[in-house]
């Protein structure tokens, strides 16, 4: 494992043992309407920065991924989504929250009515994931990406785990400058969902580069700053087409500009 992934995978191990409030930023979750069916052990190792992170896409009886599930929040609030077709893998690299997701995994299952338990967590990287090709219709992600070394790789998993016209919906922390070194090689501000930002253009640059189209920004929220580089959450959204395949969408140009290019070099 690299230096990188060990520290990450230490700070969020101890996490799961006792909370840590200042991690990631505040999350959104109706903390009141997931108690009806989410232990409490689980809701107390929440971590997040675009909460909830892609659950309003959700649809009944499809496949969700969550990439750094933790101990499964997101997953279990997909799971009720789904329904008793639906299915939610969540992979994490930490064993103590892999611990946690697991043990609440019959409670949860039992609590929204479903005859079996159909969420599963397997450990595993983002950049590695443990899943076959094309074995998802949605992949999640809440604050998670920007904790990997290897962004690109990450973005390539998710277009191969998603079937043909599936999506992601992915919150992250982002910066408005490149990342100077000293803080790259903080050992504290990684673990802090800082060290690891890309600027947005990078962010959206790697999407694409990896096929993703449609890439559309969802939400938006200032988080901190550091030396005047200014870390922001936000919720992208993007999808894997197959040929022929468009997204519908109006778009002003104020220009004037000889000619503009789409998402597959077209010009027009």
């Amino acid at each position: 494992m690299a230096v990188t992934e060990e520290i990450v995978r230490e700070r969020y191990a101890a996490a799961a043992k006792r909370r840590e409030e200042a991690l990631c930023c505040p999350s959104g979750n109706d903390a009141a309407d997931l108690e009806t069916f989410i232990p409490q052990e689980v809701l107390n190792v929440s971590y997040g920065c675009g909460t909830p992170a892609g659950l309003a896409h959700v649809q009944p009886g499809e496949t969700v991924v969550d990439i750094g599930s933790g101990g499964g929040i997101d997953c279990f609030d997909a799971l009720r989504r789904t329904g008793p077709s639906g299915r939610v893998i969540g992979v994490d690299m930490t064993d103590e929250m892999l611990e946690i997701a697991r043990k609440n995994a019959p409670a949860v299952a039992q609590n929204l009515g479903h005859d079996d338990v159909r969420v599963e967590f397997r450990k595993g990287l983002a950049d590695d994931l443990p899943l076959e090709d094309g074995e998802a219709g949605l992949v999640i992600s809440n604050c998670v990406i920007n904790l990997t070394p290897d962004k690109d790789r990450v973005f390539d998993e998710i277009f191969r785990v998603l079937r043909p016209r599936g999506r992601f919906c992915i919150s992250d922390i982002v910066a408005d400058r490149p990342v100077p070194n000293y803080l790259i090689h903080d050992p504290d501000k990684w673990g802090a969902c800082l060290s690891g930002a890309l600027p947005m253009k990078d962010y959206l640059g790697g999407l694409n580069r990896a096929g993703f189209l449609g890439l559309a920004q969802e939400k938006f929220s200032p988080w901190q700053s550091i030396d005047g580089i200014h870390f922001i959450s936000v919720t992208l959204v993007g999808y894997k087409l197959a040929d022929g395949d468009g997204v519908e969408a109006e778009v002003v140009f104020p220009g004037p500009f000889s000619a503009v290019q789409d998402e597959r070099r077209n010009e027009f």
